[in-house]
């Protein structure tokens, strides 16, 4: 039987037995601050101590299981600064920064380790240390597990270790902003500018010579997203039948409808259906996209452009997975923006503009008024706008 303790920021396992009928314990350190770590060593050496593989009673130690576990490890048998050395050579097409970075992270990580340390010696438990440390935010661990993952895959493509000990190691997820997700208008048209580049330098290099290649669903349907605060599902489960394009827009400033409906393949997060009113930026490429698929009455509206017909539907990740790369290739649009943001970012805008919490909550089809609210933040311009003139 087996405990763990926590000693001035150190863990420590605690071991219980029965020796001429005294109970007796022994505690010794793990060597980590990371309560996981510690869970996961508990469990490995409490099994262990149970099937008399160890005996923490008679000199065996936490210490000396790593040291065999390390000696055990096949591989090259370097340092870990010429591992470094070598590794920070190879990176021949990366630019200064980024060469700077690995450097100051291994060097973080041999601090810890040391210089001399055969790399073959190095265990999880060790990476583990290193990156998941308590006074570390969640973002530079992260930073510092994938710096350190992708050293060790080269590593293991050199075949100077035979295994990927970093294989097994997740990253911690990163708690994100809404305000980092989202976009405004101004940001949307950068991205759009991106994707016009993309294109002529892909039909400049012959790689794009057919239509259905050029995407040319990818505005007015982000577009919708943008204006109408649809889920990736919803765009893709959008018929035209769901549509209600107006005719005399011109004369009542009324563009039609948007209908997001329940149907046997398809139900909304909420299960509620909703009426959502067409914005008149979104009216010009709506009604231009139908005139260029030839007007249909019926149909997926934006169908899969590798599909047969337009009841070939496109596919909700394929959608997000593209609006990602155009995000990725606008310089100054932070990629922390997702599809799904485009959702946050028309309920900010529609309560920025003024729209009640109440018509916004209908449009965004949230259960709870409570939901609507989060998006009730300012930046820094509305700020400015907003106490514009109250002196």
């Amino acid at each position: 039987m087996a405990s763990l303790k926590k000693r001035n920021g150190t863990y420590y396992i605690r071991f219980f037995t029965k020796i001429d009928d005294k109970r007796k314990q022994k505690a010794l350190s793990l060597g980590t601050s990371i309560k996981r770590e510690a869970e996961k060593l508990l469990i490995d050496y409490e099994d262990k101590f149970e099937r008399g593989e160890i005996d923490p009673f008679n000199g065996w130690t936490p210490k000396m299981e790593a040291e065999n576990k390390r000696k055990k490890l096949p591989g090259k048998h370097i340092s870990m600064k010429k591992a470094s050395d070598q590794f920070i050579s190879s990176r021949s097409q990366a630019n200064q920064t980024t060469k700077d970075n690995y450097r100051r992270i291994l060097n973080m990580f041999m601090d810890q380790v040391g210089t001399t340390m055969p790399i073959t010696q190095i265990i999880e438990q060790d990476i583990r240390s290193f990156c998941f440390k308590s006074d570390l935010a969640p973002a530079s661990q992260a930073n510092y597990l994938r710096h350190l993952k992708v050293f060790f895959t080269w590593l293991r493509k050199t075949e100077i270790l035979k295994e990927d000990i970093t294989e097994n190691i997740k990253s911690p997820k990163i708690p994100q902003k809404i305000t980092q997700k989202t976009v405004n208008r101004k940001q949307l048209d950068k991205i759009f500018d991106a994707f016009d580049v993309y294109n002529q330098k892909m039909q400049k290099k012959g790689f794009i010579t057919k239509p259905e290649q050029q995407r040319l669903w990818f505005k007015p349907m982000i577009n919708t997203i943008y204006y109408c605060g649809l889920r990736a599902k919803e765009a893709v489960n959008l018929t035209w039948e769901d549509i209600e394009l107006s005719e005399n827009s011109k004369k009542t400033e009324n563009f039609g409808v948007l209908k997001i409906s329940n149907s046997e393949t398809n139900t909304t997060k909420s299960g509620k259906e909703r009426i959502i009113p067409i914005r008149k930026p979104l009216y010009k490429w709506l009604k231009k996209w139908k005139v260029d698929q030839g007007n249909p009455s019926d149909g997926f509206v934006f169908p899969s452009a590798t599909g047969f017909n337009r009841w070939q539907q496109m596919d909700s990740l394929a959608l997000s997975k593209s609006f990602k790369k155009f995000v990725k290739l606008t310089g100054d649009v932070p990629n922390t923006v997702t599809l799904h943001g485009l959702r946050h970012s028309c309920a900010t805008d529609l309560l920025a503009k003024g729209v009640s919490p109440a018509i916004v909550q209908k449009i965004m089809g949230h259960a709870s008024i409570n939901t609507t609210m989060i998006y009730e933040h300012l930046d820094a311009s509305n700020i400015n706008e907003a106490i514009k003139g109250i002196d």
